[in-house]
């Protein structure tokens, strides 16, 4: 059997949040974001400058106008979850699923962070927190009352789910968010 190496080693670097830092996890060696050598960052940087959208909104919604604070923030951001799939492997991204604890009221969802595609049509920021909660193993009742939502908002956003991701239960609601490090 072949021995899996986590994200970080054998040639990938995987992106992380550490306190208020971004790190980095490469060839098992753990290094500040903005230590790594410019050739790593090149990936990051170029995917940023192609997004205006991501861009704008670091600069004047989140009120930063630093330019490597510029890309630690949209590397947290889009790569940020410690996971055991790469960030960058070769000249490959492979963004993360959004993991912040500010996810309810982020200017940047879905434009700094990107949330996995849904099959039939895109998710809301409501659903995919009611995802996230899902996949904790939380009760519709739980989810009502951390959410402040009522019991049949929360069933509406299941249905919803349900028909966005083509599947017929919280259990399959579960796997999908698992598949997609939700």
């Amino acid at each position: 059997m072949l021995k899996q190496f986590p994200a970080g080693l054998e040639g990938s670097i995987e992106i992380y949040r550490h306190d208020n830092d971004v790190r980095a996890l490469v060839n098992g060696n753990r290094m500040d974001y903005l230590e790594l050598p410019s050739i790593l960052r090149e990936p990051f940087q170029a995917e940023l400058i192609a997004d205006p959208k991501a861009l704008n909104c670091i600069k004047y919604d989140m009120r930063i106008s630093d330019p490597d604070e510029i890309e630690k923030k949209f590397v947290a951001c889009r790569y940020g979850a410690l996971d055991s799939t790469p960030d960058l492997t070769g000249n490959r991204t492979c963004s993360d699923a959004p993991c912040c604890e500010s996810i309810g009221s982020c200017p940047g969802f879905d434009i700094v962070c990107k949330i996995p595609p849904a099959p039939n049509g895109r998710l809301s920021r409501q659903e995919y927190i009611v995802i996230k909660l899902i996949s904790q193993g939380k009760l519709d009742k739980e989810i009502a009352a951390e959410l402040s939502i009522e019991l049949s908002t929360v069933r509406t956003y299941l249905c919803r789910i349900r028909e966005k991701l083509c599947i017929n239960n919280r259990i399959e609601i579960a796997l999908w968010a698992m598949q997609k490090g939700v």
